[in-house]
């Protein structure tokens, strides 16, 4: 597992310097004030950014207006962006966070009660439905895997999405959640035992 784990990584950041090389001259040149650069940029990654932000908002009107406004945003930060790394990463940070706020906003205005109960299950518990799910867990471009993911309640899609997709550790989701590291084990549980019921004909 190790091995596989190590591998994967480094085989992330030769992704990653490579997609660094291919981004610079066109975020050189949109820093120049050429807009079609960071056109190409947007058309480059818009399609890989609006599935990631699909999956934590589960709502295509709203992906569409948080990815258009992170690429905005992108554009005017863009001359603190560092150019030796590649601009993906950077913006589907911003994109991150957008979809974030969106979702605590919508926590907030639901009863406090409506998730609770499955807030209160032990994470302790082992959860053995994360083996079959692990064997369709990378196919982001699976159909049927979107939409379930999709249909998640918000609170159990936004921890799901940061932990698996992100790497987000327990810590780092439940401080941009605003919820205990208790709390974020017990939705990712969740998420799993819903997922794994929903794609049951499929693993």
């Amino acid at each position: 597992m190790s091995k596989k784990i190590g591998e994967e990584t480094t085989r992330s950041s030769v992704n990653n310097a490579e997609n660094a090389a291919a981004d610079r001259p066109l975020i050189l040149a949109a820093v120049d004030g050429d807009k079609n650069a960071y056109g190409r940029l947007v058309l480059r990654y818009q399609k890989r950014l609006f599935r990631f932000i699909l999956m934590m908002l589960g709502k295509k009107d709203m992906t569409e207006d948080v990815v258009q406004e992170a690429f905005v945003r992108g554009y005017t930060a863009l001359g603190s962006f560092d150019t030796d790394k590649s601009f993906y990463p950077w913006v589907a940070t911003i994109a991150r966070n957008l979809a974030l706020n969106l979702i605590k906003k919508e926590e907030r205005e639901k009863p406090a009660s409506e998730y609770s109960e499955y807030d209160d299950i032990a994470a302790s518990v082992p959860d053995h439905s994360v083996n079959p799910l692990n064997r369709i867990i990378n196919r982001e471009n699976n159909r049927r895997f979107i939409q379930a993911v999709n249909s998640l309640p918000p609170p159990y899609r936004s921890v799901f999405v940061l932990r698996m997709f992100e790497k987000k550790s327990y810590d780092e989701i439940a401080k941009e959640l605003d919820i205990s590291p208790g709390t974020v084990d017990s939705r990712l549980y969740r998420a799993r035992q819903k997922l794994v019921d929903m794609l049951k004909d499929y693993l």
